[in-house]
């Protein structure tokens, strides 16, 4: 079996160097316990981050690279990321707390794959295009002379990318393969509770040559990088994954800028079944208690059923709850592994108490399991709910915990799933695919899948409402790192 990786060096302006602040500890939170412990940065350290990454965009050779060049040292940083598969899902499984199964599949395989794709996706993306002028206007008014109206697409500049801890080794892809290829240079601060794979992004862009300053690791304790590198004024743009609460600090932070914001905040989102899907109610909420035991901001944690099957469906999914396998992440029978630390246990106890409280009524789980004396772990917990207000069905929990609620006919259920602060994700489940597409353009989410989702290199994701500003992936993801320049032409007179 493979070990997990470790470093001891920070990546800042094409170096590997000490770092200046306390190590690090990295807990399992299977355990409770740290596993090992990595380097973090001093203030002055992030400072020279940042000024690294604004020299190399201002004066060095990345930004004005080929596209193809930019393509071909990226894929040479997949393919060395891709030596270390075996050694990352062990990573994921002792840094987040992944289940194997989701460890190799979603937190590593997926992003490997999307290190490749991402960048041969832009190498087809144009950088440029004629701007839709009328054939009348592309003419000087002797009509002799033709005049040339493009866009041209560039990248923004110095990009801080801040990411969180559930899928660490992914967001980190999004973003610094996506700026990257924009030809931005990137400052990329990690959750301090996942460090471990921002670091390994440092170590392979050193081994394939990325020049100086186009990528650079900081780590910290707290989170006094990340606002420096959302308010300094040599940052063009913060792109930033985790909490709607966090976002709009951070949003506040970057305002006396100016600078541009990427925010892939919270979620509330909906499993809505239709009558002739609720076969399937079973599979999609095992996804939610499987993915990384619902911490997952897309995840679709509030059930919707037809009012008339509400019982019925109350008790399947119980004794789902209860029938799951709860434990050591390692163990291939497990599905439902620990929370990631103390405080988001305790966190989502309190958001359970509160749901009851409210009046929901907890039909499975509610606790922590009774076997497990050591480690992070709730109950997969499922709640009855009667009222929409309940804070559990408004409040991102972030754990294995799902609501449960009747509607009455298709208008009230998207009346319910419209009725949230949030606006990540949703699902739509029946066999009439017409309704169904009908149903998801009511709803106001960034993502809708109808019967089945498609999450690649691809396809854009990102929220309305208090769910973000902007899109990774995909060419909306791509487009978040360039700016748009109008350029006119026409021959000298």
């Amino acid at each position: 079996m493979a070990d997990h990786l470790t470093f001891d060096r920070l990546y800042l302006d094409g170096a590997a160097v000490v770092g200046e602040g306390e190590p690090l500890e990295v807990e399992d939170p299977a355990r409770a316990e740290p596993f090992t412990s990595v380097p973090t940065s001093s203030p002055a350290q992030v400072e020279q981050a940042v000024a690294a990454a604004r020299l190399a965009f201002d004066t060095g050779p990345w930004s004005r690279t080929p596209v193809r060049e930019r393509v071909d040292a990226l894929l040479r940083l997949a393919e060395r990321l891709r030596a270390w598969r075996d050694e990352l899902i062990e990573t994921a499984i002792r840094e987040t707390g992944s289940t194997a199964l989701v460890a190799q599949w979603a937190q590593v395989d997926m992003a490997l794959d999307q290190a490749r794709a991402l960048p041969e996706l832009f190498a087809t993306l144009p950088e440029w295009e004629h701007n839709e002028l009328p054939l009348a206007d592309s003419l000087d008014p002797s009509g002799r002379d033709v005049l040339l109206s493009i866009r041209r697409y560039e990248p923004c500049g110095v990009v801080a990318a801040i990411t969180p801890y559930n899928f660490p080794l992914q967001t980190n892809v999004w973003k610094v393969f996506s700026a990257l290829a924009a030809g931005c240079s990137v400052v990329l601060r990690p959750s301090p509770l996942t460090p471990i794979t921002a670091l390994a992004l440092g170590a392979a862009a050193l081994e394939v040559g990325l020049p100086p300053g186009v990528l650079n690791i900081v780590v910290e304790h707290g989170a006094d990088g990340a606002k420096l590198l959302s308010s300094d004024p040599r940052v063009d743009c913060v792109s930033f994954t985790g909490s709607t609460a966090v976002g709009r600090q951070i949003a506040a932070q970057a305002a006396p800028t100016v600078k541009r914001v990427l925010l892939e905040l919270g979620g509330k989102s909906v499993q809505l079944y239709l009558p002739d899907a609720l076969g399937g109610l079973e599979a999609g909420v095992s996804t939610v208690f499987g993915s990384l035991s619902g911490q997952g901001c897309a995840l679709q944690t509030r059930v919707l059923v037809p009012q008339e099957s509400f019982s019925q469906a109350v008790d399947r999914l119980a004794a789902l709850a209860r029938s799951l396998p709860v434990g050591d992440p390692r163990d291939p029978k497990t599905v439902v592994g620990p929370v990631i630390s103390a405080a988001q246990r305790d966190r989502i106890e309190s958001l359970i108490a509160a749901g009851a409280a409210a009046g929901g009524k907890i039909v499975a789980g509610g606790g922590r399991p009774a076997h497990l004396e050591v480690g992070y772990y709730v109950e997969p917990t499922v709640i009855a709910i009667d009222d929409n207000r309940n804070p559990v069905a408004q409040q991102e929990v972030f754990g294995p915990v799902v609501t449960v609620q009747g509607y009455h006919d298709p208008d009230h259920a998207i009346e319910i799933t419209n009725d949230t602060e949030y606006g990540l994700s949703g699902g739509v489940y029946t066999a009439d695919l017409r309704l169904g597409l009908e149903l998801a353009g009511r709803i106001r989410s960034g993502t809708v899948q109808v019967n089945r989702g498609a999450a690649n290199a691809y396809t854009p994701m990102g929220g309305m409402k208090q769910s973000g500003i902007g899109r990774e992936r995909g060419v909306a993801g791509f487009r978040e790192y360039q700016e748009i320049k109008h350029v006119v032409a026409a021959a000298a007179r």
